[in-house]
């Protein structure tokens, strides 16, 4: 029998690389992508109402997901407040993303994102839920430091 614990393991890797395949797919295809211009916002008649409604309809989204959490489990884990707020800042990196992933390869990036991700995440768990590493486990982030410096000079 397929323990549920590896399968979703098997699942995010999967969604994950074919989100990060198509994500590069997509830098590829659209050029000088910079934090400038993601933050670009044109503010004129044609555009004020198109961004009402993408508010609006954000707003509405969430308005009826949290309202069926008590009918539905997936709508009350995706709309308890902690986890969208996460999911938002999540969707937020995946946002900002595109900015070196179109300026370095999947391949490398992911490689250097993890590293980091790795350090970042051992510090605001250390931090956050007072969490204490082993020494084994201190000499594998430092690891992850020494693969950031040398991915980092690629």
């Amino acid at each position: 029998m397929l323990d549920p614990f590896w399968i979703s393991v098997g699942l995010v890797v999967l969604f994950g690389t074919i989100g990060g395949v198509l994500y590069k797919i997509g830098t590829n295809q659209i050029q000088g992508i910079t934090l400038d211009r993601l933050v670009q916002v044109e503010l004129s008649r044609e555009t004020l109402p198109y961004m009402f409604l993408l508010f609006l309809s954000v707003g509405l989204f969430f308005f009826s997901g949290y309202s069926l959490r008590d009918k539905i489990f997936a709508a009350n884990y995706l709309f308890a407040p902690v986890i969208f707020l996460a999911l938002i800042m999540l969707s937020l990196s995946r946002f900002v993303i595109g900015v070196p992933l179109s300026q370095r390869g999947l391949g490398q990036l992911t490689a250097l994102l993890t590293a980091l991700g790795v350090v970042a995440t051992a510090v605001a768990s250390w931090i956050v839920f007072r969490e204490n590493f082993s020494l084994r486990a201190i000499l594998g982030v430092a690891l992850g430091v020494v693969a950031v410096i040398l991915i980092g000079e690629a």
